[in-house]
Formats: C-alpha cells, sequence, structure tokens
C-alpha cells in the first residue's frame, strides 16, 4: 500500500530524463579531451556500453562510475563540515604485518602514527579484568595499512566469544583497513566515536567475507558524529552471487546513533541497518547497491542519497519501522525498493527534494506501507 500525500497539484512534475550509470574497474582515459564526455572505443564497463557511446564521470572510485551521453547529476555539498584533525607528534612506525599498534588502557591514550599493523588498536581481555569497564580513550592517531583498525580480542585462542568493552572513546582519527575499519561485538557498550575519516584498501574477491567501515555485532549505545567512511569493495567472480560490503552495518539487538556523517563508494549498502537507529546529516553516495538498507525500527531527520546502483532507500524486512524527516535523494535509482521479506514493513517520508533525482520509478518490489509527504511524488 501506498500513500501519497500532497499538499497542491502544483507539486506534481514531469518524469525527469531516466539516467544509466555504469561502472568500470578502471578509470577511463579521455583520449579527446577537447570534447565534453569520453568517447567509448575499447572498455569493459558494467553494463556494457556500446562503441561510439559518449560517458561522463561521476564523482568517486573505484570502482569508476559514468553517467552515459549526460552528465553526472550534481552532488550535494557535504553534510560534514568540520572533522577536528589529529593532532600527532610522533612519527610513523611500522608495526609489523603480524603485530599490534597498542592495547588501550584505562585512561587517556594514542598519539601515534602506524605505517602497518595488523589489528591495530586492540581492546583485549586482562587479569583482572576490571578493566573492561573503565573509560578508556584512544585518540589523535593514524593507521596507513592494517587489517582492522580498531577490534576486540577473543577471550583465548581456543574460544570465539569476547568479553564486552564498556565506555570507549575514538576520536580525531584517520583509518586505512583492508577488512574492518573499526568493529564492536559481544555486548560493548557506551562508545562514542568522533572527527574520524576511515577508508577501505584493497578489493575483497571472497564471498565468504564482509569488508566494512564501521561494524556492530552485539553493540549497544554506540554514537557516531563528525567523520567520513569511504571504499569498502567486494567484487566476485561469479555476478550473480551478492557482492556484500557496508560503510556502515548494524546488527539485530545494536543500538546506533549517527549524525554528520559522509559515507561513499561501498559495494552494498552505505548504511544497512537491523538495529533501533537514530540519523540525521547523513550523506551517503555511490553505494553499489542501496544508499540506505533498513531493517527494523529508524528514526531520522534529513538524510541525502546519491548515485545508488539500485535504490535509494530499501525496506529491507517486515520488521521495518522508518520515519524520515527529508529525503534528499540525487542521480539515478528507484526512489523506495522493498525486498521480497519487507512486505509489510512501514516507512513514512515527511517530506522530498527530488530536484537532482533522475529515476523513474517511486516504488518497487513488494508491498508496503509507504506514506509520502510534501515533494515525494511526481
Amino acid at each position: 500500500m501506498i500513500r501519497y500525500i500532497l499538499a497542491a497539484p502544483a507539486l506534481i512534475s514531469a518524469p525527469a530524463t531516466a539516467q544509466q550509470i555504469v561502472t568500470s574497474p578502471v578509470r577511463l582515459i579521455d583520449n579527446s579531451p577537447r570534447m565534453p564526455g569520453i568517447i567509448i572505443a575499447n572498455a569493459k564497463t558494467t553494463p556494457s556500453v556500446k562503441k561510439g557511446a559518449t560517458v561522463f564521470e561521476c564523482e568517486g572510485g573505484p570502482p569508476w562510475r559514468y553517467s552515459v551521453a549526460v552528465p553526472c547529476p550534481a552532488s550535494a555539498a557535504p553534510i560534514v563540515t568540520a572533522i577536528a584533525a589529529a593532532r600527532i607528534t610522533t612519527a610513523a612506525k611500522d608495526y609489523g604485518a603480524n603485530s599490534a599498534c597498542m592495547y588501550p588502557r584505562p585512561g587517556v591514550g594514542g598519539n601515534f602514527w602506524a605505517a602497518r599493523a595488523m589489528d591495530c588498536v586492540l581492546f583485549r581481555v586482562e587479569k583482572p579484568n576490571v578493566w573492561d569497564q573503565l573509560p578508556r580513550t584512544v585518540q589523535d592517531f593514524r593507521i596507513d595499512a592494517s587489517r582492522e583498525g580498531v577490534t576486540t580480542q577473543p577471550k583465548s585462542s581456543k574460544t570465539s566469544s569476547y568479553t564486552p568493552i564498556n565506555n570507549v572513546t575514538l576520536q580525531r582519527f584517520e583509518i586505512t583497513a583492508r577488512k574492518y575499519g573499526i568493529r564492536i561485538r559481544n555486548g560493548s557498550s557506551n562508545w562514542l566515536i568522533q572527527d574520524f575519516r576511515i577508508s577501505g584498501s584493497g578489493v575483497n574477491t571472497s564471498s565468504g567475507d564482509v569488508p566494512g567501515g564501521i561494524v556492530l555485532d552485539g553493540a549497544y549505545n554506540i554514537t557516531i558524529r563528525r567523520g567520513e567512511i569511504s571504499g569498502f569493495q567486494t567484487v566476485l567472480a561469479d555476478p550473480k552471487k551478492y557482492a556484500n560490503s557496508d560503510c556502515v552495518a548494524a546488527e539485530r539487538g545494536d543500538s546506533l546513533i549517527m549524525s554528520d556523517v559522509y559515507a561513499h563508494d561501498c559495494t552494498d549498502g552505505i548504511v544497512d541497518t537491523k538495529a533501533t537507529t537514530h540519523l540525521d546529516r547523513i550523506r551517503a553516495a555511490n553505494a553499489g547497491h542501496y544508499s540506505y538498507r533498513f531493517w527494523a525500527k529508524v528514526e531520522a531527520g534529513t538524510l541525502i542519497s546519491e548515485n545508488p546502483g539500485r535504490a535509494h532507500v530499501q525496506i529491507a524486512a517486515a520488521s521495518a519501522d522508518i520515519h524520515i524527516a527529508k529525503l534528499i535523494a540525487i542521480g539515478g535509482g528507484t526512489l523506495i525498493t522493498v525486498d521480497s521479506h519487507g512486505k509489510g514493513g512501514k516507512l513514512k517520508l515527511d517530506a522530498c527534494d527530488l530536484s537532482g533525482w533522475t529515476g523513474k520509478t517511486i516504488q518497487s518490489g513488494a508491498t508496503a506501507d509507504v506514506t509520502l509527504g510534501k515533494g515525494c511524488a511526481r
């Protein structure tokens, strides 16, 4: 069921011209720079483009994105305007491919630059384990290459269970990681993550691995603010398999508050959450599949969505109960799609800005209870 709530007929306009976005694993070379766009000669894109067609490069990459025949829509102004820089006074240090940078203790630590590490900031079980509950702050650090930037250690080498790590602040930092930027799990709670940039490195090719920027799995009262996350990618040899890598992912039972974050260029979802979630002033761009994948209770202020591969918002489960004050959609893609498991889910959109949206379809997929407010329909 879909209910359109329109203030006046003047709000309805003619559909915009559909825009096709294709991707390339390599950046295309413009052999005729004096002519607008790039003329395709022998390039492999997904989906394929005929020889002689003109494409225009879009923001982001890899994979690099191109608009066929017409320029890419203008990007929205970044929401995040003031991410505090890390205050690092130490020289870069190579900790080694199999070593950690630090094991945080109660109090304040940080001020380091890791040229290379495995799992760099590693919260581990201490003896006595009273430290697990004491406040810890790690700040002013940079990690150039790691498997996991910030993570937790199992109780022992013989178990996969983890001790909850509580009352943690991470602030003023940059992380480049191959698998996870930050991973919080198994009952950990009360984390504040702020003033940061997290980037993915390399491309995952295993369907059994799911890289991610910030990943929550059994995490409660997690606050993320003032940051940028990008570049967590999966490319599989079998195109029929689902390529999964999210900028931010949260599982059922988690609770997440996120504001003033720019997240972009991740293979699956930009924000993929099964948690009880509060979002505001989020800019999601260049998702391989969906800008926002919502599975549970979500309350959102202003959300920007740019150039998703499939849709701007996905109702992913029947348990989805979503309220968005304002959605700004830019570029192509379906505005709202309902997964087959999302039948019966709820979405209320108070208002939309579709002035930069070039898609044709308001809603696709299964039936859901969707209420559209001012500016959300054509």
